[in-house]
C-alpha cells in the first residue's frame, strides 16, 4: 500500500517570542489537525426550510422607532384620504399613551384611521390593568374590514403574543406570533417596525415545553441566519445550545424529526445520542445524520446512511470522499472530490479549519485535500498544482523542491502568468500565510526554482528566475568566478576574485542557493533551525524516494552554502602565492564553519598554523585554534565587495600590531 507523504511542518500557532507564525500543512496536519465540521447556522436554516418552519421569503427588519413609525404610518394613510389635519392630535395622543397616561381620550378621526386610535386604546388598556391579555380595543380593531386595518394588524398580534408570553401562556403566544407573520405576509402594508421579523425570537424565548422550545429555537436561528441578522442569530443559537444540552440530559419523550436533527448538530462527540437516533426508525435519513455517525467514529453506519442520501447532495458527497480516502480507495476519493469540487467549494455547509490557524476557505480546503490524494499516488505535478490552488505554500514548496524533476518544475514555472510581467513584480513577500495568494506563491516557486538550478550547477539558467536584486548578486558572483579562472590575471589576483566569490557565497548563499525547507529553511530566512520538517520523516511512495534523495543539497546540512564558501576560500588560499593573503583566506574559511563544523574547520586551522613566520599563523598555532580577527580583517571578512590582493595581505600582515 502506498505510504502517505508526511511533511512534519510546525502547525500554525500564535506568534511566540521564539518563532514566527507559520501556517499548517495539509500533508502533515490533514488527519491530525485539519477539521471539517458542519456550519450549524446553515444546517439549522436548511432544517427549518425542509420542515416548513420558516418562510422562504424573509420579512423586513424595522428601521424606525415606535413614535417614528406612528407618524409615518398615520401620515401615509391620511394622505390617501386627502388631508393631514388629524396628525397633530393623533401624535399628541400617541405620546400620552407611550408615557403611560391611560386616561387621555382618543381623538376623533375618520373611520379609515380608527385602526391607529384603537391600537393605542388597547395599549392604554393593558397598561392600566396588568391582568389584561387581550384588550377590547384590539378585538374591535381585528373586527374591522381588512382594508381598514392594514397598518396595525401585525402590531396587535405581536403585542398580544408578548402579553401572552408575559402571563405564562406560551401556546397562545406562539399562535399570536404566527398570526403576526401571517398578517405580514397577507396584508400589503409597510412593516415599519419589522415585528414579524422580530417575532421568531420572541416566539422561541417564551416557550416552556422543551421539545417545542428547541423547535422554535431551530426556526428562529435558521430564519435569522437566512436574513443576515447575525446578532439575533447568535443570541438564539447560544440559547439553543443550552436547550439541546438540557434535552440530551433529560431526554425527550416524542421529539419531532426536526428536533432530532437539531440535537444531532450539537451532540457531536456524544456517542450515547446514536441510540437516540436509532430508536426512531421512521426518522428520515439525511446527509447531516450520516455526518453525525461519521464524526462519532461510526464510518460503517455513516456509509449505510449515505446509501439513502441523494446522489447529488453536496454534504453526502463530501462524506463519500472522506470514507473512500479513509479506506485507501484513493482513485475513488479523487474522482468524488474532483466531481464535486465546484459545488463543494462554494457550499456554506461545511467549516474547514486547522487546530491552530483557524478557518480556511472552502476552496483552499478542497484543493488542499485533493493535493494530499495526488501526493499519495505519486502524481506530484498534480499535487503541486492543487497546493498552489489551495494557497498552501509550504506543501507546494516541499513538492516543488524535492519531489518533481527540475525540468518538469521549470516547465511548470514557465507557464505562470506572473512570469510574463516586467519590472519589480518578481519581488517575494516576507512570510507565507495559511492561504497565500497565488501570485505570491508563483513568485516564491520561481525563486525556489532559481536556487535549485543554482545548486544543480545551472546558474545561467537560474538567472531569469531570481528576484531582480538577487539576480544582480548572482551576476557579481559569476563574474568573480570567471575572473578567478582567467589566465590573464596573476595568481594572487585570481585568488582574490575566488575569495570574493566565497564571501558572496557566505553572506548571500541563502539567497543564491539555500533550500526553501530542510536543511536551510530559506522560507524563514534561516532564522530558525527547524519549522517542523525532518528529512528522515519525509516518506513518499517508494518510487519517489530516489528523487527525494537526488534533490538534496550537497552537503545535505544546515547552511550548506557556508561549507561551500569555506571550500572556495580554501581553494583561493591554494591559488595565492602571498603567505599573508593565504593566511587571511584560511582564517575566513575556518571561522565561517568552526562553530557548526569544527572537524571540517580543523583542516583550515592546520594549514594556517603551518604558515611559518606569519603573525596570524603564529597566534593560531599558539592558541590551537582560530584567533579573533583585527578590525581590518573583520571588515574584509564581512565584505561582499572585491578587495585587491595587497589590501588582503596587509590586513593579515598587520595582525601582530593588533
Amino acid at each position: 500500500m502506498i505510504k502517505r507523504l508526511y511533511l512534519l511542518l510546525m502547525a500554525a500557532v500564535p506568534v511566540f517570542a521564539c518563532g514566527p507564525y507559520f501556517p499548517s500543512s495539509y500533508l502533515s496536519d490533514y488527519n491530525d489537525r485539519f477539521e471539517a465540521d458542519l456550519n450549524p447556522a446553515v444546517e439549522l436554516e436548511l432544517i427549518a426550510l425542509e420542515y416548513h418552519l420558516i418562510d422562504e421569503a424573509p420579512f423586513p427588519d424595522g428601521t424606525y422607532t415606535t413614535l417614528q413609525a406612528e407618524k409615518l404610518d398615520f401620515t401615509k394613510k391620511a394622505e390617501q384620504l386627502g388631508g393631514q389635519e388629524w396628525l397633530t392630535d393623533y401624535m399628541a395622543y400617541a405620546k400620552s399613551v407611550r408615557a403611560a397616561e391611560t386616561n387621555v381620550p382618543a381623538p376623533a378621526v375618520p373611520n379609515h384611521l380608527q385602526e391607529f386610535t384603537l391600537y393605542l386604546e388597547g395599549t392604554a388598556e393593558f397598561r392600566a390593568d396588568e391582568k389584561v391579555t387581550f384588550p377590547q380595543a384590539w378585538r374591535e380593531l381585528l373586527a374591522l374590514d381588512v382594508s381598514n386595518r392594514l397598518y396595525r394588524t401585525e402590531w396587535v398580534y405581536y403585542m398580544r403574543g408578548n402579553l401572552a408570553g408575559a402571563h405564562g401562556m406560551p401556546e397562545q403566544a406562539g399562535k399570536s406570533y404566527a398570526a403576526c407573520r401571517t398578517a405580514a405576509r397577507e396584508i400589503p402594508a409597510r412593516h415599519s417596525l419589522g415585528l414579524a421579523h422580530a417575532s421568531y425570537k420572541r416566539d422561541y424565548l417564551c416557550q416552556t415545553n422543551l421539545a417545542m422550545r428547541i423547535e422554535r429555537g431551530l426556526a428562529a436561528t435558521g430564519y435569522y441566519h437566512r436574513t443576515g441578522d447575525f446578532a439575533r442569530r447568535d443570541h438564539c443559537m447560544n440559547h439553543l445550545r443550552l436547550d439541546v444540552t438540557q434535552a440530551s440530559q433529560e431526554g425527550l419523550s416524542t421529539p419531532s424529526a426536526a428536533v432530532l436533527e437539531t440535537m444531532a448538530l450539537f451532540n457531536i462527540g456524544k456517542t450515547d445520542f446514536i441510540r437516540t437516533l436509532e430508536q426512531h426508525p421512521d426518522l428520515k435519513i439525511t446527509p447531516r445524520l450520516a455526518w453525525f455517525m461519521y464524526k462519532n467514529g461510526e464510518p460503517r453506519k455513516a456509509a449505510a446512511y449515505l446509501e439513502h442520501c441523494p446522489a447529488d447532495d453536496i454534504l453526502a458527497n463530501w462524506l463519500r470522499y472522506r470514507l473512500a480516502q479513509r479506506s485507501g480507495r484513493t482513485d475513488e476519493a479523487i474522482e468524488k472530490l474532483r466531481q464535486w469540487l465546484n459545488g463543494l467549494q462554494h457550499s456554506r455547509r461545511i467549516i474547514y479549519r486547522f487546530d491552530y490557524t483557524g478557518t480556511v476557505s472552502p476552496a483552499s480546503a478542497l484543493h488542499g485535500s485533493l493535493g494530499t490524494l495526488y501526493a499519495d499516488r505519486g502524481q506530484m505535478l498534480d499535487a503541486l498544482e492543487s497546493f498552489v490552488a489551495a494557497g498552501a505554500y509550504p506543501d507546494a514548496a516541499l513538492i516543488a523542491e524535492r519531489y518533481v524533476e527540475t525540468d518538469d518544475l521549470q516547465r511548470y514555472v514557465d507557464a505562470f502568468q506572473s512570469r510574463t510581467s516586467k519590472g519589480p513584480a518578481n519581488r517575494v513577500d516576507d512570510w507565507p500565510q495559511t492561504e497565500t495568494p497565488r501570485n505570491s506563491i508563483e513568485l516564491r516557486l520561481s525563486y525556489l526554482l532559481a536556487r535549485r538550478l543554482f545548486r544543480e550547477g545551472r546558474p545561467q539558467e537560474a538567472l531569469p528566475y531570481y528576484p531582480t536584486e538577487i539576480g544582480y548578486i548572482l551576476q557579481t558572483y559569476l563574474h568573480a568566478l570567471k575572473e578567478s579562472r582567467s589566465f590573464w590575471n596573476s595568481w594572487n589576483t585570481r585568488a582574490a576574485h575566488l575569495y570574493h566569490a566565497a564571501r558572496i557565497m557566505r553572506w548571500k548563499g541563502m539567497e543564491l542557493c539555500g533550500t526553501e525547507l530542510y536543511p536551510d529553511y530559506t522560507i524563514v530566512e534561516g532564522f530558525f533551525p527547524s519549522i517542523g520538517i525532518e528529512h528522515e520523516s519525509a516518506v513518499a511512495p517508494e518510487n519517489m524516494r530516489p528523487l527525494y534523495d537526488k534533490t538534496a543539497p550537497i552537503p545535505n546540512q544546515r547552511f550548506h552554502y557556508r561549507q561551500i564558501a569555506a571550500e572556495q576560500a580554501g581553494d583561493a588560499a591554494v591559488l595565492a602565492w602571498n603567505r599573508h593573503q593565504k593566511a587571511m583566506m584560511l582564517w575566513s574559511a575556518g571561522t565561517w564553519i568552526k562553530d557548526r563544523h569544527p572537524d571540517a574547520a580543523d583542516v583550515y586551522y592546520k594549514k594556517l598554523a603551518r604558515l611559518h613566520f606569519q603573525s596570524l599563523a603564529k597566534t593560531a598555532d599558539a592558541i590551537r585554534w582560530f584567533p579573533e580577527g583585527s578590525d581590518a580583517m573583520q571588515q574584509i571578512h564581512h565584505s561582499e565587495q572585491y578587495i585587491r590582493p595587497r589590501k588582503l595581505s596587509d590586513a593579515a600582515k598587520a595582525y601582530a600590531a593588533y
